[in-house]
């Protein structure tokens, strides 16, 4: 029997597709495959990408690690696992266990051994497309691992960020990994003959959106989303959720409120699971199977996630303390900048669209790119920024208004006078 990829994604991240349904974790002979004769016999090559920085974002780092731990228990070399991520959850002060990150209510620590190939200063995505591509020599600092791959090896990638519209993630440090961009470095390493077969996952809102009507499917890339091009995606194992974690935490996404899609070469769906990720993975105790729960499960939309931790910690907080003090300003601050974002997104829809304003957040139809110019909605995303401060990731579930934007001729410059009369206050950052 093999077992689809989707389901495979099931296993590496725990995300439940809600087209397949949820149904146990299979027996492991059947989930990995033994028939040597059907495997690729090159090196087995990953990517790992946590997109955030911040306690608040736990859950990216905590999925990023937990991947290392089934792709080293798989049997592959740390020297073929290329790992991004800020690295400031494990020795956090708010982390109630120093040093471990964990990602699962069972609280086995899964940051033990991760390599710290790129973190910090230099989780940019120069250097994400450098490991990609394989060229040291486009790198700024970091490890000076890349993907120096052949054409009989296999590449998986994983990437666990908030997402937004026609862009993977800001990436924790520098400029976002935006769509066009993205499928443009895969294309370069399909035509360098540098990769038999390659997988993507991609956990984020609206993920979709990076892929559809963009990914060719003759680049031998298979590529499955935790969301389509219009919906959110949830976090899971949040405090309050059924199971939970203690309330210090936010742990990790498990989709099942937002449809997984599929894009690319969608044949290799049929690929044992052994051809990725190694024939001898490590059966973890927290990898249980997902049958359906009795008890209703609250699910946290990623962009919300920070609004829930920062009502937690004001919750801990004791009463009359400084720190009940802080933490109300922290609540208040993150409504209020919410608000002021919805605000100026509201008023810049008045100016440039005015009684068509709701077509602001068009959705083109299946099958279609998300914008005709990549160029004009990058433009457009920097042209808003510089006159309204940097997209916050609340923020960025507006990403969409710049595509229909560029879609429908809306300048640079016509942008530029709408920015400036909405944010009254050019430095709060959106």
């Amino acid at each position: 029997m093999k077992l689809k990829i989707r389901n495979w994604v099931v296993w590496m991240s725990f995300v439940v597709s809600v087209l397949e349904g949820v149904r146990p974790i299979p027996d492991p002979i059947e989930v990995f495959g033994h028939d040597n004769k059907n495997d690729i016999k090159g090196t087995k090559w990953a990517i790992l990408v946590a997109g955030s920085s911040g306690y608040d974002n736990y859950r990216h780092q905590a999925n990023v690690c937990h991947a290392y731990q089934v792709l080293k228990g798989g049997g592959l070399k740390d020297e073929n696992i290329i790992v991004f991520m800020y690295d400031d959850i494990a020795h956090n002060p708010l982390n109630p266990e120093p040093g471990i990150i964990i990602n699962n209510p069972n609280r086995t620590d899964v940051y033990i051994g991760v390599p710290k190939d790129y973190t910090g200063d230099v989780t940019t995505a120069q250097n994400f497309y450098a490991v990609l591509s394989g060229d040291r020599s486009a790198l700024s600092g970091g490890s000076g691992k890349v993907v120096d791959s052949g054409p009989n090896d296999t590449i998986f990638i994983y990437y666990s960020d908030h997402g937004s519209v026609g862009s993977i993630s800001a990436m924790p440090v520098g400029d976002s990994v935006f769509a066009n961009d993205f499928i443009e470095a895969l294309k370069n390493k399909h035509a360098a003959k540098s990769y038999k077969k390659m997988v993507i996952y991609l956990e984020a809102c609206e993920s979709g959106s990076i892929f559809e009507g963009i990914l060719p499917n003759d680049l031998d890339i298979y590529v499955t989303t935790s969301s389509d091009s219009l919906q959110n995606s949830y976090a899971y194992y949040c405090p309050g959720s059924d199971p939970s974690v203690p309330p210090v935490y936010t742990v990790r996404d498990r989709t099942t409120s937002s449809p997984v899609r599929q894009y690319g070469d969608t044949n290799m769906g049929n690929d044992f699971l052994a051809t990725y990720i190694g024939p001898t993975p490590i059966l973890y105790e927290n990898t249980y199977s997902f049958e359906p729960s009795t008890t209703q499960t609250t699910l946290i939309s990623q962009r919300d996630a920070n609004l829930l931790h920062l009502r937690l910690e004001l919750e801990k907080a004791s009463k009359g303390s400084e720190e009940k003090f802080k933490a109300q300003r922290r609540l208040d601050d993150e409504i209020a900048q919410r608000d002021h974002v919805d605000n100026v997104f509201n008023l810049i829809g008045d100016f440039l669209f005015g009684e068509k304003k709701n077509s602001m957040m068009l959705h083109r139809p299946s099958g279609q790119p998300l914008v005709d110019d990549w160029d004009c909605f990058k433009t457009l995303i920097k042209t808003y920024e510089s006159q309204c401060g940097t997209l916050s990731i609340y923020g960025k579930k507006y990403t969409r208004v710049f595509a229909n934007m560029c879609n429908v001729g809306i300048s640079k410059e016509q942008l530029k006078v709408a920015s400036l009369q909405a944010c009254l206050n050019k430095n709060h950052a959106s």
